[in-house]
């Protein structure tokens, strides 16, 4: 059984990706419209409203700030097809909001930070609804999905809601989709078949390499290997000496048959994949100019041979050959299906200063339950950017304007369209991996990171300087490891750690798993 540190560059992004400060104490409350406080309860007078009688709310505007891989030519126009269903069904517009994927972390912070007031963020894997509780920068939801969101509460599982939950209440509405994870690569059809790659001798990342060095060799005007930077954020590696502790930053560790459950923090095995990047950089298989680009560019260009990815899920194929420049792509398992039991990678949360929680709830209600919403702001319109073809598909049109492919930000992937390459029973295959990958024994745990954020941004500014240089194979990982770690040593490392040790021993002993 192979299950595997998802390696290459993974771990140090999601360390820089952990909020520097946004304010608050967690008991911070936003104005709501009417100047008054609001505490996330919902008001008598915001009652969901009865079919057709949208128009006895309020109108209000309601801002939705989200990740996408690149910015599309025709939001505006489909944010004016969105808003004609939102103001039918609710008496409210949506102000969408879309920032490029590696701005995203950066972007929130300053957002949060200035305390602006707007409705609903994207969070997950970048942006922590655990830290983000701890800085007072969302809000609960129960008591808004009780009376708001009925028809999603139901829909989802309990699991979710649970891995939602901080102190007891939930924080964010989960992005229905794979919830497992299988790494490996995604690979360039034509080039496999061009040098003739036997897939079956690849059985870990450095396998690769001989085909990376063809690539280098014989395509000038292909990058062989795609990490830019931000390209291998993954919030559940593991590998079978390894599962990683979850809700940390991914650089603590569990041996896979460790009774103690001994928390190892930087193991050897992670900081060879660094060695690697940077044995690649210097062979010339990652761009010269990776920690600068952005990845989106190139791929697009069909002009990356092999791509790393943590989610080799049901149909990948056909959603990766869409960025692709249309070119195909055959993928290359490193590992079988694992799972933190549910890891709150994509959701969405309520900020704290929204000032219309209720009507938030009701887009998050509508987006997650209305197929035609859900799918014109996951596609655009149809006849304009895509046209349906037989049963459930769809196919982009040519020079489309509106192509994010980026379904699993916006809401439940169980109502997407199918897309050309997808199987017709994806949606079940997917359903199936959710409930049978291996489960990480310690998936459940929670950290607090209240006692330490101050070292924890300290943490975050230091591994900044040096996560992209690392990651992309800039940086010489030995030359730069012993400064990287004096500086983490200066900046609090320590005592961040001390603290992790303690709550992740208590939850060991709450949980039945070590006396």
């Amino acid at each position: 059984m192979r299950k595997r540190l998802s390696g290459v560059l993974a771990s140090v992004l999601l360390t820089a990706s952990v909020l520097s400060g946004c304010g608050g104490n967690g008991n911070g409350n936003g104005g709501n419209a009417s100047g008054g406080e609001s505490t996330g309860t919902p008001s008598a007078q915001s009652a969901a409203p009865e079919s057709g009688n949208a128009g006895e709310l309020k109108p209000v505007e309601l801002t939705w700030y989200y990740p996408i891989s690149q910015l599309q030519a025709d939001q505006q126009k489909v944010q004016d097809e969105v808003n004609k269903i939102v103001k039918e069904k609710i008496n409210a517009t949506v102000k969408l909001m879309p920032v490029a994927i590696g701005d995203y972390v950066q972007k929130m912070n300053t957002v949060l930070a200035a305390g602006e007031k707007f409705d609903i963020l994207w969070t997950g894997y970048m942006l922590k609804p655990e830290e983000l509780v701890r800085k007072g920068a969302i809000q609960p939801m129960d008591a808004l999905l009780d009376q708001y969101a009925p028809e999603l509460k139901a829909d989802v599982p309990q699991v979710m809601w649970d891995g939602l939950s901080v102190d007891g209440e939930i924080y964010g509405i989960p992005n229905q989709q794979i919830n497992g994870s299988r790494y490996g690569f995604i690979i360039q059809k034509r080039f496999a078949d061009k040098y003739k790659l036997d897939t079956a001798s690849i059985k870990k990342i450095a396998d690769i390499e001989p085909f990376l060095a063809q690539i280098k060799q014989n395509e000038p005007d292909i990058i062989p290997f795609g990490t830019f930077g931000n390209s291998f954020i993954n919030p559940q590696s593991h590998d079978d000496q390894y599962w990683v502790v979850p809700g940390l930053d991914d650089h603590f560790y569990i041996k896979t048959d460790d009774p103690s459950y001994t928390l190892h923090r930087y193991p050897e095995e992670e900081l060879d994949n660094f060695r690697l990047a940077s044995k690649w950089y210097k062979a010339g298989y990652i761009y010269k100019d990776a920690a600068t680009e952005k990845m989106n560019d190139y791929l697009a260009k069909g002009r990356i041979a092999v791509d790393f990815n943590v989610t080799l899920k049901p149909g990948v194929e056909a959603e990766v050959m869409a960025k692709n420049g249309g070119n195909e792509v055959i993928t290359v398992p490193l590992s079988d299906w694992f799972s933190n039991g549910y890891s709150a990678t994509t959701n969405q949360s309520i900020s704290r200063t929204a000032p219309n929680p209720e009507r938030a709830m009701m887009l998050l209600n509508l987006i997650n339950t209305d197929k035609e919403l859900y799918n014109l702001i996951c596609n655009g319109i149809e006849g304009v950017h895509y046209e349906k073809t037989t049963g459930d598909y769809i196919k982009a049109l040519p020079d489309s304007r509106y192509l994010p492919n980026m379904d699993w930000v916006f809401g439940s992937v169980f109502n997407s369209y199918l897309k050309e390459g997808q199987p017709e029973n994806v949606w079940e295959e997917t359903k199936k991996i959710n409930s049978d990958s291996e489960v990480n024994p310690v998936g459940a745990f929670k950290f607090n990171s209240e006692p330490v954020n101050t070292e924890i941004a300290n943490l975050n500014a230091v591994w900044g300087e040096y996560k992209r240089g690392l990651v992309t194979g800039t940086l010489d990982f030995d030359e730069t490891w012993p400064v990287l770690y004096g500086k983490l040593k200066e900046a609090g490392e320590e005592k961040y750690v001390a603290e992790v040790t303690k709550q992740f021993e208590a939850f060991l002993k709450e949980k039945g798993l070590k006396k």
